[in-house]
C-alpha cells in the first residue's frame, strides 16, 4: 500500500478563522463557547453555542463559506495540477443544506417572498460540489451522511482511495453550521447542557452545539515530499464498526466503538503501546462519555493508563457532522507540537472516566501516535490511525 500523509490543513472555528490562531488558543485553554447568537430560539433552555463570527453571503451559504476558507488556509497557494481525474473529496455532512432552507421558511411565514432559488439549489452534497469546483477535482466526490461520524469517515475513505494508488491527492472533511432543527433536536432529546459542557465530569450534563469546518488535504507521501510540502502526520487506517443497540445511545459498555479503534490499530500496524493520544468524541453527554473510556480500555488494554484523552468539544461545542475532522486536527497540530490541547472544565472526573483526560490545561509529552474517535447516533463508530512524521 501507499504510504499518505497530511499535507495541508484549514481550520475556520469559533475560537479563531485559521489554523495557527485556533490552535495556539486551544493550547492557552480558551474556547469558542458563548451565549447563542445565530439563532433566535428564546424557548429552549439552553442558550449557549460555538457560533463562528462569520456571516453568510448572497450566493454563498455559510457552509460553503467556511469549507472554502478552510480550503484555502489548506492550500496555502498549492496549485494541484496534474490529472484531475484523480484529484478526490469526501466530506461529512450532517444538517448540510438546512439553515438556507429554515432562512427561506422563515420569510415565506413573515410574509415575505424570500429567495426559493437557494434553497432549491441546497443539497447533501452542495459544500463537496462547491470544493470540487474551486480544485477543478474531477475525480471521486463522496459526502457522507452518517451524523456525528461522517467526516472522520470521509477520512478513512479518502486515505482508502490514496493507498490502493488510485488518487494522486484528495480534500478531506466538514462543514457545519448551526441550524433551528437541530438545536430544536438535540433539545428534545435533553441532550444540550445550558451551561458550558464538561466532557468527563461527574456532573456533565449534556453537549453545546457548534459550527465550524476543516479540511485537509491528502496525498502519497514521494509526492509531498517531491514538492516539499509541509507535512503534518501520516494516515494510517482506519477501522468502523455499528453497535445495532440503540437509535441514539451508545452501546453501555462501549463494545461496537472498541471495535472501532481495535480495527483502526490493526489497519495501521500499530501497537497498542505506540498510541499517546486519543482525540475523544468526549460530547460530555451522561452516557457517551463513560462509554467512551471504557472502550479505550478495551481497545488499549494496559497502555490506556498512559495515554493521554482530549475533547474538543470542551472548546468549539459539538460541531456534528464536522466533529471527527476537528478531532483529527486537533490529533494532527498534537503530532505536529507534541503538545496535547485541554479537556476544560474537567474539575472532578466520573470515577468510570478514569483515564488521563487532560484536565483543564495543556500538557507537553511524547505523541508518537494517535487514534481519533467519532461516534454517532444508530451506533456508527469510526476511528481513525494517525502517526506523527519524522521525516522517515
Amino acid at each position: 500500500m501507499i504510504r499518505v500523509v497530511v499535507s495541508g490543513l484549514g481550520i475556520v472555528s469559533s475560537l479563531a478563522l485559521d489554523r495557527e490562531d485556533t490552535w495556539s488558543a486551544m493550547l492557552e485553554g480558551r474556547d469558542g463557547l458563548g451565549a447563542l447568537t445565530r439563532l433566535d430560539l428564546p424557548a429552549e433552555p439552553a442558550q449557549i453555542a460555538g457560533q463562528v463570527p462569520l456571516t453568510p453571503l448572497r450566493h454563498q451559504s455559510l457552509c460553503v463559506r467556511m469549507a472554502l476558507l478552510a480550503l484555502a488556509e489548506a492550500l496555502d497557494g498549492f496549485q494541484p495540477g496534474g490529472d484531475p481525474g484523480r484529484i478526490g473529496v469526501f466530506q461529512g455532512a450532517s444538517t448540510s443544506g438546512l439553515p438556507v432552507a429554515e432562512a427561506y421558511l422563515a420569510d415565506r411565514l413573515a410574509g415575505r417572498r424570500g429567495r426559493a432559488a437557494e434553497p432549491a439549489y441546497q443539497s447533501p452534497c452542495t459544500v463537496t460540489d462547491a470544493l470540487a469546483r474551486e480544485l477543478g477535482a474531477e475525480g471521486p466526490r463522496s459526502t457522507i451522511m452518517n451524523a456525528c461520524s461522517s467526516s472522520l469517515l470521509a477520512l478513512g475513505q479518502a486515505w482508502e482511495r490514496l493507498a490502493a494508488g488510485e488518487l494522486d491527492l484528495a480534500v478531506a472533511g466538514g462543514a457545519e453550521g448551526l441550524c433551528r432543527t437541530t438545536y430544536a433536536g438535540f433539545s428534545s432529546l435533553k441532550a444540550v447542557d445550558p451551561r458550558k459542557c464538561r466532557p468527563f465530569s461527574r456532573d456533565r450534563a449534556g453537549l453545546n452545539l457548534g459550527e465550524g469546518a476543516v479540511q485537509l488535504l491528502l496525498e502519497p507521501l514521494d509526492r509531498a515530499l517531491a514538492r516539499g510540502a509541509p507535512i503534518y502526520g501520516e494516515v494510517l487506517g482506519y477501522g468502523a464498526s455499528m453497535d445495532a443497540h440503540h437509535p441514539t445511545a451508545p452501546h453501555p459498555e462501549g463494545e461496537g466503538a472498541a471495535r472501532a479503534m481495535a480495527m483502526a490499530l490493526r489497519s495501521g500496524r500499530l501497537e497498542p503501546v505506540e498510541v499517546d493520544l486519543v482525540s475523544a468524541h468526549g460530547t460530555a453527554t451522561p452516557a457517551n462519555d463513560g462509554a467512551e473510556c471504557l472502550a479505550i480500555r478495551r481497545a488499549l488494554g494496559a497502555a490506556a493508563d498512559t495515554v493521554s484523552v482530549t475533547s474538543t468539544k470542551s472548546q468549539f461545542g459539538h460541531t456534528l457532522g464536522a466533529a471527527g475532522a476537528f478531532g483529527a486536527a486537533a490529533a494532527l497540530l498534537a503530532l505536529r507540537d507534541q503538545a496535547v490541547s485541554p479537556t476544560l472544565r474537567l474539575e472532578e472526573p466520573d470515577p468510570i472516566c478514569d483515564l488521563d483526560c487532560t484536565p483543564l490545561a495543556a500538557k507537553e509529552r511524547r505523541i508518537r501516535a494517535a487514534l481519533v474517535n467519532a461516534f454517532a447516533f444508530g451506533g456508527n463508530n469510526v476511528s481513525l490511525a494517525l502517526r506523527r512524521w519524522e521525516g522517515r
